[in-house]
C-alpha cells in the first residue's frame, strides 16, 4: 500500500469503522452507565432533588458528563489499543488496512457509536429541560434551560473523551498510561473549575461546561458568545486529539501537520474569546 492510499479514507476503513462503533457500544465498561441510573434510582425517592423533572435533568446531565464521557474515554482508549496487541497484530498484517486506517476507523467508530449516543441523550436532556424550573426551594436544585447550541458541548465532550482515549493508545501503549491521563483530566478540573459568586478567568478553559454546576448550582443562562466560543475551544482540543492520534501512525503527515497548526490557531483564539464579556 502506497503513502497516498494509506491516507485516504478507504471503503475497508469505512467497513472497520462500522465494526469499531458496534465493538464500542458492546463494551462492557458502559454497564458502569447504566450502574449509576439503577443506583440514583433507587435512592431518588430517599433524597430531595426538588420537582421530579429537575430530578431527572440532573441525573441524565451528570450522568453523561460524570459517567458516560469518563467510560467513552476507557472504552475508546481499550478498543483501539486491542487492534496492536501482539495476538492479533498478525491476523490485521494480512488485511488492507494499515495502522493509519485502524487508527480512521476507530475514530469513525467513536463518531458512529458513542459521539451518536451522545447527542441522542443531549436530545432528551432538552426534552426534559421543557418541564424543569429554576424557581426551587433549594438553590442547588433549580435548573436553567439552555439553548440547543450550548448543549452541544455535552456530545462534544464525549467525542473528546474518547479521542484522547485513542491517542493515549497510541502514543502511550503502556500499562498504567491511561489511569495517569485520567488523573490528570482530574486534576485539571480541581484547579480551573471553581467559582462562587463570580467566575474566574481560569473556569472557562476547563473541559466542562460552565454552567453545569458549581458550589451554588446550576449557573443563569451565560452570554450566548462565550458558550459558543468555549463549545469551539472544547471541539478544537478533542480534534487536536484525533489528529495526534493520526500523526502516531505511519504515512505521510504533511497534510496532519497542517490541520494540527489550523486547528491549535482556531482553539487558542476561541479559548481567548471565550474570555470576553
Amino acid at each position: 500500500m502506497d503513502a497516498t492510499t494509506a491516507t485516504a479514507l478507504t471503503p475497508a476503513a469505512r467497513q472497520l469503522g462500522a465494526v469499531e462503533a458496534r465493538r464500542l457500544l458492546r463494551h462492557p465498561v458502559y454497564g458502569v452507565a447504566v450502574l449509576y441510573l439503577a443506583v440514583f434510582g433507587v435512592s431518588a425517592p430517599f433524597q430531595d432533588n426538588g420537582p421530579p423533572a429537575n430530578a431527572a435533568y440532573t441525573v441524565v446531565c451528570l450522568d453523561l458528563l460524570l459517567v458516560y464521557a469518563p467510560v467513552t474515554l476507557i472504552a475508546g482508549n481499550r478498543i483501539a489499543a486491542a487492534t496492536y496487541r501482539r495476538r492479533v497484530r498478525e491476523p490485521f498484517d494480512c488485511t488492507p488496512v494499515d495502522g493509519r486506517q485502524r487508527t480512521v476507523a476507530a475514530i469513525l467508530g467513536l463518531l458512529r457509536g458513542p459521539f451518536v449516543v451522545g447527542v441522542i441523550t443531549t436530545l432528551v436532556l432538552v426534552l426534559i429541560g421543557a418541564f424543569t424550573t429554576p424557581s426551587t426551594s433549594d438553590p442547588l436544585t433549580a435548573v436553567y434551560q439552555r439553548s440547543a447550541p450550548e448543549y452541544l458541548q455535552l456530545p462534544a465532550l464525549v467525542l473528546g473523551a474518547g479521542l484522547l482515549g485513542v491517542a493515549v493508545a497510541r502514543w502511550l501503549p503502556r500499562p498504567g498510561a491511561l489511569p495517569l491521563a485520567a488523573l490528570g483530566l482530574v486534576l485539571e478540573f480541581l484547579l480551573l473549575y471553581q467559582f462562587t459568586d463570580s467566575m474566574p478567568t481560569r473556569t472557562w478553559f476547563a473541559l466542562w461546561p460552565v454552567w453545569v454546576g458549581g458550589t451554588q448550582g446550576m449557573l443563569p443562562p451565560q452570554p450566548a458568545h462565550q458558550e459558543m466560543w468555549h463549545l469551539t475551544y472544547l471541539l478544537g482540543l478533542g480534534v487536536l486529539a484525533g489528529i495526534a492520534a493520526l500523526l502516531r501512525t505511519p504515512g505521510p503527515r504533511r497534510a496532519l501537520w497542517m490541520a494540527a497548526t489550523a486547528t491549535t490557531a482556531v482553539t487558542v483564539l476561541a479559548g481567548m474569546l471565550q474570555l470576553r464579556p
